[in-house]
């Protein structure tokens, strides 16, 4: 399974969505999101501009979003009229053993642990929410999503210690590998953690109805 799926159904778990299933589009996965903005998804993994074109052509639906890890300038070409390309992203990649993350003792960390699902919240010693952070597992891979600092507590090092915490869990779970899907806000700070590039993913949004 290349990748791009594996974040699908790790994204799913960290979500609370139904697991992807194979798709019409072949070789693709399709999950429901069920948002009014967001009705489902389609992945494409690693697809060529012309696989791109054809998926877009089969979906006559409002608010899907179509992901294709390839790189953009190869499918904004493709992209039909009154579809939105989204901001741009990248698909990274680490090892399950997560650098040790720089103390902080005026914060608490605190984990709730489910099946394949783990939610991680700092919290100021005032007990304001400070940052949080969710990782979803799909067998040996973990997923990291939503991992957000409050801005009146930025640059203290709390996303790289609610990263540091749900990699640790996630490593007592057998993880061995660990996707994101950065934009270009995380890109960066991920990269000096350690993590790398593995591709550019171009997300598209069909039109409204």
């Amino acid at each position: 399974m290349n990748e791009h799926f594996e974040w699908a159904f790790g994204y799913c778990a960290a979500r609370g969505y139904a697991a992807p299933v194979a798709a019409t589009l072949p070789p693709a996965l399709w999950f429901d999101a069920g948002k009014p903005d967001q009705t489902g998804r389609f992945i494409l993994g690693n697809a060529s501009g012309e696989a791109a074109a054809a998926a877009f052509a089969a979906v006559d639906a409002p608010h899907i979003y179509v992901d294709i890890a390839a790189p953009r300038d190869a499918i904004l070409p493709h992209i039909p009229p009154h579809w939105q390309p989204r901001d741009p992203m990248w698909l990274m990649a680490t090892g399950a053993n997560m650098p040790e993350a720089r103390a902080t003792p005026d914060f608490t960390i605190e984990v709730e642990e489910g099946a394949n699902r783990f939610e991680a919240v700092a919290r100021h010693t005032d007990g304001a929410l400070a940052a949080r952070g969710v990782l979803g597992i799909h067998a040996a891979t973990a997923v990291y999503d939503q991992i957000v600092t409050e801005a009146q507590f930025g640059r203290r090092g709390l996303g790289s210690a609610i990263m540091a915490e749900l990699g640790r869990r996630a490593l007592g779970r057998g993880v061995t590998e660990c996707l994101l899907v950065a934009t270009s806000d995380g890109k960066a700070l991920y990269e000096r953690l350690g993590w790398t590039l593995r591709s550019d993913i171009v997300s598209v949004i069909s039109p409204p109805a």
